[in-house]
């Protein structure tokens, strides 16, 4: 049997959830499946990240946190695929996810691909808020994982002190435009 969004949150709601969730297994495991196993991920992994995705979407639903009008197969997708993310760095593994897997796949719905591109804006106008020396120095230690040492070198710093003071004062920096503008932590909370 199909389920209309509405119809899952009311069954969760009430505590009518079995169909519901056999329902979401078939449904959205398949596609985190897919892009767990396509980043270097085993069934199993993808089965435990589907079912921890699965839980935080009913803890939202629960606590009244889910908005109605978000895509619940797009949300436990987004969900399912930042665990992911998050688990493959705690595995201090380096993982090349892949351009089309970063991106949401192509048959889900617009409104997904718009919450997603707008992530990728917000992000885009957090960092351009920054100074050119945070704008590099964030890019060295996130995104290229390069150490104090290395962000030292490359950013021709004194010393390691040096380069771990300025990375902390950007970070706060970026903390602070990012609790200045509540649109932008609302966005990259979802």
């Amino acid at each position: 049997m199909a389920y209309t969004d509405k119809e899952v949150l009311e069954a969760i709601r009430a505590g009518n959830d079995d169909e519901v969730l056999k329902y979401l297994y078939k449904h959205v495991l398949p596609r985190i499946k897919k892009y767990v196993v396509s980043n270097s991920g085993s069934e199993d992994d993808a089965k435990d990240i589907f079912q921890d995705a699965v839980l935080i979407f009913y803890r939202h639903v629960k606590e009244g946190k889910f908005r109605d009008g978000n895509e619940i197969a797009g949300f436990i997708f987004s969900v399912g695929r930042n665990l992911w993310i998050n688990l493959v760095r705690k595995r201090n593994r380096d993982v090349a996810l892949t351009d089309e897997a970063t991106h949401i796949e192509t048959d889900e719905s617009s409104s997904t691909q718009l919450i997603a591109r707008e992530r990728e804006e917000f992000v885009s106008k957090m960092f351009s808020m920054l100074g050119e020396t945070c704008r590099t120095l964030l890019t060295y230690s996130i995104y290229h994982r390069l150490s104090m040492k290395e962000i030292k070198e490359k950013m021709g710093f004194t010393s390691e002190n040096v380069a771990k003071t300025k990375h902390y004062k950007c970070k706060q920096r970026l903390i602070g435009i990012v609790k200045d503008n509540a649109s932008i932590k609302d966005m990259l909370q979802e």
